[in-house]
């Protein structure tokens, strides 16, 4: 089967998984850039051509259609399949709920992800309020997943659809960096239900296997200022002892200067 594009990008993310497992799902082929540098090839005249944004991943179809946005790919290439009613919901009103965990994702997950985890893991600055509020927000957020998932197996209706696919995507880096062993028992539906996303053939063909955190990711600690070296710290005494110096030379004048002579009756 010929391949109907190119998804251009870092292969080893979340975005690009989310667009390769929806094509396996699928069953379209699509080709990748394994050696794609992310900051270097997107910046590049032939890449702003197709997609002037510069944003990764991007697809380019084998006919020269063009679109951006790792949700929006999914999406599209998910509609190529047979199965594409399953995958996109088979009524209305599933496919108003798709779209709604695809927003939420989107939205809501994925920058509560990123402001906890990119500080942590050295991709931005920590700047501790945000990371204080993005940490508050993501547990906040888990906590809604693990409340809906409490009777489902899936999001959207009995069936494995899209939707699953961008979540579980989104929550990768989650279970592999921040959620610990003790952590999951607080979340156990959320928990059951990534196991299950996860442990999807396709899934597991693009991603691998799903690791699952043993102890949450901490920041570095900030590297301690070298200490002045003891000349710098000593231009203090220098100055008294250069002002003690010149006391002593004028004392020495003071001593060295003649006596004034006596007064003669003659004077007058």
């Amino acid at each position: 089967m010929a391949p109907i594009g190119t998804v251009y990008g870092p292969t080893a993310n979340a975005r690009n998984y989310k667009v390769r497992i929806a094509a396996q799902l699928a069953g379209v082929e699509v080709a990748s850039t394994p050696d794609f540098q992310f900051g270097v090839d997107n910046q590049t005249p032939e890449y702003l051509a197709k997609n002037p944004s510069g944003k990764v991943p991007a697809f380019v179809g084998a006919d020269g259609y063009t679109l951006y946005d790792s949700s929006a790919i999914a999406m599209y290439l998910a509609s190529k399949g047979a199965n594409s009613a399953a995958l996109l919901g088979q009524t209305e009103e599933e496919r108003g709920q798709v779209l709604q965990y695809v927003f939420f994702a989107e939205s809501d997950l994925m920058p509560a992800v990123a402001g906890t985890l990119y500080p942590v893991l050295g991709f931005r600055p920590m700047i501790k309020p945000a990371h204080q509020a993005a940490e508050e927000q993501l547990v906040r957020l888990l906590g809604v997943l693990n409340n809906v998932l409490l009777d489902k197996t899936y999001l959207v209706g009995e069936r494995l659809t899209i939707a699953d696919v961008i979540v579980a995507a989104d929550l990768l880096m989650v279970f592999e960096y921040y959620l610990t062993a003790e952590d999951r028992k607080q979340f156990r539906n959320l928990t059951r239900y990534f196991k299950t996303i996860a442990g999807q053939t396709a899934f597991k063909a693009v991603a691998g296997q799903a690791k699952l955190c043993t102890e949450r990711a901490q920041a570095a600690a900030p590297a301690k200022k070298e200490k002045k070296e003891k000349k710098e710290q000593q231009p203090k005494p220098a100055k008294k002892a250069e002002k003690k110096a010149e006391k002593e030379v004028d004392e020495e004048e003071e001593e060295e200067a003649p006596a004034p002579k006596p007064k003669s009756k003659l004077d007058l």
